[in-house]
């Protein structure tokens, strides 16, 4: 079946890092944000993806292992990366099985229903006639990319929305248990008789354990396979939109979107608005780019040790995230330009941010414009895909790092890493699958959002604590001086760069109610929020006094090994590496210098009881059979 921390070619790991393609579908921004993300992109992701990934494969060991062994004060560090990982995924998933749910109700549902606001797709929230300026904020409007709401619309009353979600309607009567909207499902659902969402989400995790139970190999093969699926199903919706829709409102909705506006960097009066877009910007690159995250040195140690894979393949990693973040948004152009068209103008702004444009937009033109059922379930199951991918290289990060401590612990686990690792991914996916259903209930997008908004809050303190310790292990290992000073003079600037910027967002988001569709959260859902954004910091001191009274020894011992790491593997500071992967082995014999009769002492090397003085003979060492006494075997 493959080892759990089996080996990835440059050819997977290409394949596979494509995977955090779905994520820019729900977080689209334009004009000068885009530009700002590719600015980010190669100026504050090159230095921590290639020290991450170069430390992954070389020590061959996840975020975890490699602070466990150089930093162990630090270990913590990782430990929140993987609950903050955990998370992250919680509330992704649900949207995942979202888009799976679409998928199948495009394929079972007559979408050719469009009468105004009476359609199939929608509810009885449709309003019509609404003016919209695409995409324009007002200055110094805080953006959330998720819920697609601002500071302004936050402090509002709810409004109504043009479309809704195509299976979920919501009404007007909020529960005061929940303190949220209710949501019902649509009839073709109350027919079947039980719930259908947390039955979907049960597939979906089921399908990431299938992926992730039998170890990396078996994983990176599954989605060296998913990628061509992900991207079929998505170029066939791009194209048949580019080559059957009107061309002109592709063009301009193109030309709007794409549309750079350099008046921030000549005009002082509008560097309020400039700040606002890199920050858009930068929040997208972030989220859809974990790079500050445990995943880079997992696929780090999956890609191996070689010379050529732990150089490149972070290279690999941003050219195909470069080059693939834009698809999804390049996909949808023409659908959202034609559907602009038919409406005349008449969408509501927030109907292209966050999840709605996903949810409610693209649905809505796959009414409107007549498209074929087939491309709208091709659209939902090419971002389905994308979704696995990610909870699965997630998921496969936390079980590798939760695998790898546990046999550096026991040598007897070690012996059976296929069946632990079962083990490991069946007991993350039901802590994951438990955690999801409140995500399935009637107020379930709700959750999501709320999480998304917690989990992201504090984010400023995991990059600047990522960046100063895997720093301090970059330059603990055995690479090149100048190598380590350009790198790590590089990382704390992109660290600080990170870190402002994630700070700047806390600062003027810290008092914004948490809301989504006009609705607030009460001030117990605050409470709550505020203690999701802490969880994954209790980890950090937790995981320090853990390594602590593990280590044996008085005060002063303790505290080095805190510093500095444990004697681990010290054999091999001293042992050159063979980069293939095996380690030179023990002589099974003695050199050949000593057997050469011309040699120096070699009668007395190879015969030493021949020097032996007359005086130690003792008669009774004499063999019983006397004709080998003159042998000198």
């Amino acid at each position: 079946m493959g080892e759990p921390t089996a080996k990835w070619n440059l050819l997977q790991l290409a394949f596979v890092a494509v995977y955090p393609a779905c994520l820019s579908s729900i977080r689209m921004v334009d004009g000068m944000a885009l530009l700002a993300l590719y600015v980010f992109l190669f100026i504050l992701c090159i230095p921590p993806m290639f020290i991450q990934h170069k430390l992954g494969g070389y020590e061959q060991r996840g975020i975890v292992g490699l602070f466990s062994r150089y930093l162990p004060i630090a270990k913590g560090v990782g430990v929140a990366l993987l609950i903050d990982l955990f998370l992250t995924c919680v509330y992704f998933a649900p949207l995942v099985c979202h888009f799976g749910m679409y998928a199948v109700i495009s394929m079972i549902q007559e979408p050719y229903l469009w009468e105004g606001c009476s359609n199939a797709w929608n509810t009885d929230k449709c309003v019509e006639n609404l003016p919209v300026t695409m995409h324009s904020q007002n200055e110094g409007v805080y953006y959330n990319q998720l819920s697609g709401q601002t500071a302004d619309v936050a402090r509002q009353t709810p409004e109504k929305e043009f479309f809704n979600l195509q299976y979920l309607q919501i009404t007007d009567k909020i529960s005061d248990i929940r303190g949220f909207p209710v949501w019902n499902n649509t009839a073709p659902f109350q027919d079947i008789g039980f719930s259908i969402l947390p039955v979907g989400l049960t597939v979906v995790w089921l399908v990431v354990f299938l992926i992730v139970a039998f170890g990396g190999r078996v994983c990176g093969w599954i989605l060296f396979v998913m990628c061509p699926g992900f991207l079929g199903t998505l170029f066939a919706v791009l194209v048949y939109g580019y080559m059957n829709l009107d061309k002109a409102a592709s063009n301009q909705f193109l030309g709007r979107f794409y549309n750079l506006n350099f008046d921030g960097f000549v005009d002082i009066r509008t560097n309020r608005k400039l700040i606002t877009d890199w920050e858009k910007g930068f929040s997208l690159l972030m989220n859809s780019f974990p790079v500050w995250t445990a995943i880079p040195a997992t696929l780090g140690k999956m890609t191996g040790r070689g010379k050529v894979s732990r150089n490149l393949g972070w290279l690999l990693i941003i050219l195909v995230y470069a080059c693939i973040v834009q698809v999804p948004q390049l996909a949808m152009a023409p659908y959202l330009g034609n559907l602009l068209e038919k409406t005349s103008s008449s969408l509501p702004e927030s109907t292209f941010l966050g999840i709605k444009v996903v949810f409610q937009a693209m649905p809505a033109a796959f009414s409107i414009l007549n498209i074929p059922k087939e491309y709208a379930m091709l659209f939902f199951l090419s971002l389905f895909l994308s979704g696995v991918m990610f909870l699965s290289v997630g998921m496969l990060t936390i079980v590798d790092n939760i695998c790898d401590s546990l046999f550096s612990r026991s040598s007897r686990l070690s012996s059976h890493k296929i069946l632990v690792n079962f083990v490991i991914s069946f007991v993350m996916i039901v802590l994951a699958l438990g955690a999801g259903f409140i995500h399935m209930t009637q107020a379930g997008m709700y959750y999501t959002v709320l999480m998304d908004q917690s989990v992201l809050r504090l984010r400023f303190i995991t990059v600047a604590l990522l960046a100063f310790s895997i720093i301090i292990v970059y330059v603990r290992n055995r690479f090149t001086v100048a190598e380590k000073v350009l790198l790590s003079i590089w990382c704390i600037l992109a660290a600080i760069g990170a870190t402002g910027f994630w700070l700047y967002s806390f600062i003027i988001t810290k008092n914004i109610p948490i809301s989504y569709a006009g609705h607030q959260v009460s001030d117990l859902w605050e409470l709550i929020s505020w203690l999701l954004a802490g969880v994954p910091y209790i980890a950090i001191p937790a995981a320090a006094i853990h390594s602590c009274m593990l280590h044996e020894g008085d005060c002063s011992e303790r505290s080095r090994y805190l510093l500095c790491g444990g004697d681990e593997d010290d054999d091999d500071e001293e042992e050159p590496r063979n980069y293939d992967g095996y380690f030179p082995t023990e002589p099974t014999a003695p050199p050949y210098s000593y057997m050469d009769p011309g040699g120096q002492h070699y009668s007395h090397s190879l015969y030493p009881v021949d020097d032996l003085h007359k005086a130690t003979y003792d008669p009774e060492m004499e063999p019983l059979n006397s004709d080998v006494r003159t042998s000198r075997i």
